[in-house]
């Protein structure tokens, strides 16, 4: 991290930077970094993976026809785009009035009103509702700075181009066949 860090040129006036991780064991690796190097590091979470670990827990739990809309909730929370509006189905146009003339982060609020009062009570939402609310500066840093990455996404492309080429070939079927035939060709022909 210092090292990757030691590249870029931080100018003496700026009082502090933010690094968007994709992870939750990152603070005391940063607070080690901000002393080392005299920087003042503020985290973003990416919220991509938080949005994602929350599938994953519903999905282990066998929820995902009981709280699919409240995933799709919570993505248009966190990405507020026509397409995430339009993935509401019957709920876009009650939301879009909700919504109507708010900026960014006053529709975080609406919407986190809305998650809460219609899925508050499952175990899962509220479990993610409580962990936003510890984490919510290090979660909605994005909306104190417009120049704050939601996602991991820029970090991991310029750091680990490889890595991530290979992260995205296995998240595909094609991608996935495609390497499984290359590793059993070459290991079942010994080579």
């Amino acid at each position: 991290m210092i090292n990757a860090l030691s590249r870029f040129i931080i100018p003496d006036n700026i009082d502090y930077i933010v690094i968007t991780t994709d992870g939750y064991h990152y603070g005391s690796i940063l607070e080690a970094v901000s002393e080392k190097m005299h920087i003042r590091i503020k985290r973003q979470r990416c919220l991509f993976h938080i949005e994602k670990d929350l599938a994953h827990r519903i999905k282990d739990s066998r929820k995902e026809k009981d709280l699919d809309m409240a995933k799709r909730l919570i993505r248009y929370m966190f990405f507020q785009n026509d397409k995430n509006l339009m993935d509401l189905g019957r709920n876009r146009e009650p939301i879009a009035c909700l919504i109507a003339g708010k900026n960014e982060k006053q529709i975080v609020e609406i919407m986190l009103e809305k998650i809460t009062s219609l899925y508050g009570y499952d175990p899962i939402i509220a479990n993610f509702l409580s962990f936003l609310k510890r984490h919510r500066k290090e979660v909605f840093l994005y909306l104190q700075d417009p120049m704050v990455e939601k996602t991991s996404d820029i970090a991991e492309q310029h750091f680990s181009i490889q890595s991530w080429l290979f992260k995205h070939r296995f998240k595909t079927k094609e991608g996935l066949l495609k390497t499984s035939f290359w590793y059993h060709h070459y290991l079942s022909t010994d080579n």
